[in-house]
């Protein structure tokens, strides 16, 4: 199955076929309809993008699967946290969504974006899967990795065996939040002499982020999530209450963006998996990495793609 997946949504020939691996058992899965293809207006140019070096871009249409602009889409490179989305897959099917989750304290001290947790809350995995995904909760990424396998370490172990599962094979994972990692190399325990330096972080290939999405995207609870532009959960007991607005600025906006998940690291630069639905129901999903501007560059791609492409 997933040999023949890969065959489809590599190909540029718009062969109809299954949208991804299916979260559910296989024998719940079932064929879609064949979906219209694409077709781009020869008089069309391309889009023109910004001169990032780093950009790498990847657009396709969900119905057919058909790719429909690509720049360097099979480089391997730094994601940020669009490794959510991996965090989100494992969890979701190893975890029933009522299941109580104990947020450990060291989730609570991690860096960047956080949901607002408390240490030794108790929350639902419904919640903390809504505070991973649309506020980009690097406290609800340890949370979750930690109750799910006892340590990030552990947990990262599965994300790099369930990529290998997905058939992505530019995933390489070290942590379940997406941040950069800094390590350093001393000369002694004090480190009063650093030899080395290196900084380093999630990587994949923008091509492969979005087969990563596809899969995600065949969870309803995953699309509701990723479309709300706010999160606001309670803890198990309703002793507190948490509210953030989502981190993807195209919701609501003229590309009726269904959402999917936004990144960002200093090692990144700015990525986004996103996900937008024409006047005739089509949708789109797009993928930019290494990005100064991910939201402009994402909204000039769409346009370029609605401008150029018929559907037959």
């Amino acid at each position: 199955m997933i040999e023949w997946l890969l065959l489809a949504y590599f190909s540029d020939q718009g062969q109809t076929f299954l949208s991804a691996p299916s979260l559910a058992p296989r024998s719940e899965m079932v064929l879609i309809s064949p979906a219209a293809l694409p077709t781009k207006s020869v008089e069309k140019l391309e889009p023109k993008l910004l001169a990032d070096a780093d950009l790498a871009v990847f657009a396709q249409d969900l119905g057919s699967g058909k790719t429909l602009f690509k720049k360097s889409s099979q480089n391997v490179q730094p994601i940020a946290s669009l490794t959510k989305i991996m965090t989100y897959l494992i969890i979701r099917e190893e975890h029933d969504l009522d299941e109580i989750v104990t947020v450990p304290l060291i989730a609570t001290q991690i860096e960047g974006a956080k949901a607002g947790l408390y240490a030794y809350e108790k929350l639902t995995v419904a919640t903390m899967l809504e505070a991973l995904l649309i506020p980009s909760g690097n406290d609800a990424a340890v949370a979750l990795a930690v109750h799910n396998a006892g340590t990030e370490e552990d947990f990262v172990k599965k994300m790099n065996q369930k990529a290998a599962q997905l058939g992505l094979s530019s995933a390489q994972f070290f942590n379940a939040s997406g941040l950069d990692i800094f390590e350093v190399v001393c000369a002694d325990e004090e480190c009063k002499e650093v030899l080395d330096e290196k900084v380093f972080g999630n990587l994949m290939s923008a091509q492969e982020v979005a087969l990563m999405a596809r899969v995600a995207l065949q969870d309803e609870f995953f699309r509701t999530t990723v479309a709300k532009t706010e999160f606001y959960g309670t803890s198990a007991d309703d002793a507190f209450a948490h509210q953030k607005a989502s981190t993807n600025q195209l919701l609501g906006t003229f590309v009726n963006s269904k959402g999917v998940k936004t990144g960002y690291t200093e090692l990144a630069g700015q990525c986004l998996v996103n996900l937008s639905e024409d006047e005739a129901g089509r949708e789109i999903l797009t993928v930019v990495l290494g990005s100064s501007d991910r939201f402009g560059e994402t909204k000039n791609l769409l346009t370029w793609i609605w401008d150029s492409f018929v559907w037959r």
